[in-house]
């Protein structure tokens, strides 16, 4: 955890230095307190505390606690200069609201006037997206620890026990940060010549993020370059990154078999039925499909305009969210059609009291897999039902209630209007609540609250 936190306190300097660049004292001081925040803390955790090899539980509570820290220290520079332009305890809300809607990659704001903040803060902004879309905890965890004690955190986090887990940890960072100078690189030689906006849109598009470095983004989101890059990046960010790299290593066949190439399928799919059934024409329908899809919550057009029929159609595909092993969030795609094969599998044992073994993208899952994935599955959804009933007793309309907790829950950002500056304190919070458990996974927080010991 120390060493965590003094890499992300690392990371820092970049909006530090644009902040000086641009002459923003108050930038300056509010993320300079913050990266020492972040490298004191992680140099007294790292120096003084027992290094233990990490079990299953202290896995998952070591994953929760950190988004926790990362969300509270990460709050200080918009508190520093009181991004609400309200009170104490208004102040210390909206930040730390949007803080865990960064580091959880979610993308919901509520900044009153985003022109207003600095633009260093809104480069910090959006790379919070970034350090938390990647997993970039995962990434630094695996400096940290010898090969055999990272098998249980291995577990944790759904790998098998025989992959390279060094080796794929370092890749990642790698990769992801090779999407992100590519598509940089490719937005300004395509005629995007803003690069701190440039990389903030990538930034936020590649971890599937929603934040935006301005206002209102209708006249980027439409145009080209930026209208294709994002789509681009919002499906990279949300796709299966062993597929992906795969495919450099000409792994065609894995890549058809696998839930990368459901999730296309599935996003042509809803791209038509959005166009023939609900009306939308084919650019605004293909870039929103693709946005609520990846769990990204980019939008130029008014969300609360939708039919009620659209606002269930996107809710479905928020909650399905994107492929493991990416940056999206929702139940995944390998958890919807683990599912839908569990009822051939209930079927056939209850009509022939044989075994059926599920088969899945070239793994064979046990009972206890699926009663697992049915699990994250059921609380899921139960978190969103329950939200959205506290939601709708503030006088929200139940399908916008609906929307939003599920919005928060897939760590998406879309909003029908509910997320505002305005919102009620005590909802803002439990949206904070919302975020993180969606992008943990509540199953991890359990695991962390439960007094079970393991062998």
């Amino acid at each position: 955890m120390g060493f965590v936190l003094q890499i992300s306190g690392i990371f820092i300097v970049l909006p530090i230095i644009l902040s000086f660049i641009n002459n923003e004292t108050s930038a300056t001081i509010a993320l300079f307190i913050a990266a020492m925040i972040f490298l004191t803390l992680g140099f007294s955790l790292n120096a003084f505390c027992e290094r233990r090899e990490l079990s299953y539980k202290l896995s998952c509570s070591l994953i929760v606690l950190i988004f926790i820290l990362l969300t509270v220290i990460g709050a200080i520079p918009y508190m520093y200069i009181n991004i609400s332009n309200g009170g104490i305890i208004q102040n210390i809300s909206d930040s730390i609201f949007e803080s865990a809607s960064g580091f959880t990659t979610t993308g919901f704001s509520v900044i009153p006037n985003i022109s207003a903040v600095p633009e260093s803060i809104l480069f910090y902004r959006g790379l919070t997206q970034f350090i938390g879309g990647i997993g970039i905890v995962l990434v630094l965890l695996a400096f940290f620890y010898p090969e055999a004690k990272l098998q249980d955190f291995a577990r944790g986090m759904g790998f098998s026990k025989d992959q390279k887990i060094k080796k794929t940890f370092i890749l990642i960072i790698l990769i992801y940060s090779a999407y992100t100078i590519i598509m940089v690189i490719m937005s300004y030689l395509l005629g995007y010549h803003d690069i701190v906006k440039g990389i903030a849109f990538v930034f936020s598009a590649i971890s599937t993020g929603g934040f935006a470095p301005v206002g209102d983004i209708t006249s980027i989101a439409t145009r080209f370059p930026m209208n294709a890059i994002l789509v681009i990046c919002m499906v990279l960010g949300a796709s299966n990154f062993f597929i992906i790299a795969g495919l450099f290593k000409r792994r065609f066949k894995e890549f058809f078999q696998s839930e990368t190439s459901v999730f296309l399928v599935m996003g042509i799919f809803a791209i038509s039925i959005a166009v023939i059934f609900f009306g939308l024409s084919a650019d605004v329908a293909v870039f929103h499909i693709v946005s609520a899809m990846t769990n990204s919550g980019f939008s130029y057009v008014s969300v609360a305009q939708f039919t009620d029929g659209l606002k269930f159609f996107l809710i479905f595909l928020m909650l399905v969210g994107g492929a493991s092993f990416s940056t999206a969030g929702g139940i995944k795609i390998f958890r919807f059609v683990l599912m839908i094969k569990t009822i051939r599998k209930a079927v056939y044992e209850s009509i022939t009291e044989r075994e059926y073994k599920v088969k899945l993208f070239g793994k064979e899952y046990t009972d206890a897999g699926i009663i697992q994935a049915a699990m994250v599955v059921l609380l899921m959804i139960s978190l969103v039902f329950f939200s959205a009933f506290i939601v709708s007793s503030y006088g929200f309309q139940p399908v916008d209630s609906l929307f939003e907790t599920t919005s928060a829950v897939a760590t998406t950002g879309l909003s029908t209007g509910i997320i505002s500056p305005s919102l009620a304190i005590e909802l803002k919070w439990l949206f904070v609540v919302l975020m993180l458990l969606g992008r943990v996974e509540v199953l991890a927080f359990l695991i962390m609250i439960s007094r079970t010991k393991e062998k």
